[in-house]
């Protein structure tokens, strides 16, 4: 992604963006502030257009991205490598990140440095199903690359892409698909809560960052589609489902 991407994603929650997108981003926030406290305090690795400024106004959250947006607390954090201090957070907040990172492994080790005891990992990712790999041929948009465990020491996908495309979208998938082979990997993690979400949703979304075709809904029947999502994905998750939301806890 780049700011100019960014900034359209932003200037639609500005000027009030069309019903479709809105109604699934405030899905994704409607997950992200069931797991947070307001009292709480997190960080945002990763906040992109920085929609959190929005959507969690009301929460003692740190917005950060490595780059230089104007809209971010704090600019150029490294999630892999950050600069804060031992046990500084309740929650860490990772919105279709991890699948960007160059070397996942890394930042749940940060994560483990920087979260307090009982902290939480609120994540959000692709998940790699039959009709996401279909979308993202349509769209020529980021990649599927099961090759490597994004756990292993020797992932990395800055050198696994062999084109500009930026993300790769198996690693929800190969992360959380068995959360044993996580916690195995992270003894002091567990995965408390992990759901399959957004079909027709966010293919008719219209698109956050890449803007593509859809049809504008009122609220209603978004709804309605919402429930309809809810049904095919549990006939056929591995068919249906794109999304993966994920809380996982330090113990």
């Amino acid at each position: 992604m780049n700011d100019k991407s960014f900034r359209y994603c932003r200037t639609l929650f500005e000027k009030g963006a069309y019903s479709n997108i809105d109604y699934l981003i405030r899905k994704r926030y409607s997950f992200i502030i069931k797991n947070i406290d307001a009292n709480e305090k997190g960080i945002e690795f990763g906040a992109g257009a920085g929609l959190s400024s929005f959507f969690l106004k009301d929460y003692n959250i740190i917005v950060t991205d490595y780059c230089e947006s104007e809209w971010l607390d704090i600019k150029n954090v490294n999630a892999e490598d950050s600069v804060f201090d031992d046990c500084s957070f309740d929650y860490i907040i990772m919105s279709n990140v991890i699948h960007h990172l160059d070397k996942p492994k890394l930042f749940f080790e940060e994560a483990l440095r920087i979260l307090k005891p009982g902290g939480r990992i609120i994540v959000i990712e692709p998940y790699s199903s039959i009709l996401l790999k279909v979308f993202l041929a349509i769209k020529k948009h980021e990649q599927i690359n099961y090759t490597l465990n994004p756990l292993l020491k020797d992932y990395s996908f800055n050198r696994i892409a062999k084109t500009d495309i930026d993300g790769n979208n198996a690693v929800g998938r190969l992360l959380f698909e068995d959360s044993t082979l996580f916690e195995n990997q992270f003894p002091n993690f567990q995965v408390t809560y992990k759901s399959y979400e957004e079909c027709m949703v966010f293919v008719n979304s219209g698109g956050q960052y890449v803007k593509s075709l859809y049809v504008p809904l009122p609220f209603f029947l978004l709804k309605l589609l919402n429930v309809c999502d809810r049904f095919l994905i549990t006939v056929w998750k591995k068919m249906f489902a794109l999304g993966l939301y994920v809380v996982i806890r330090k113990k």
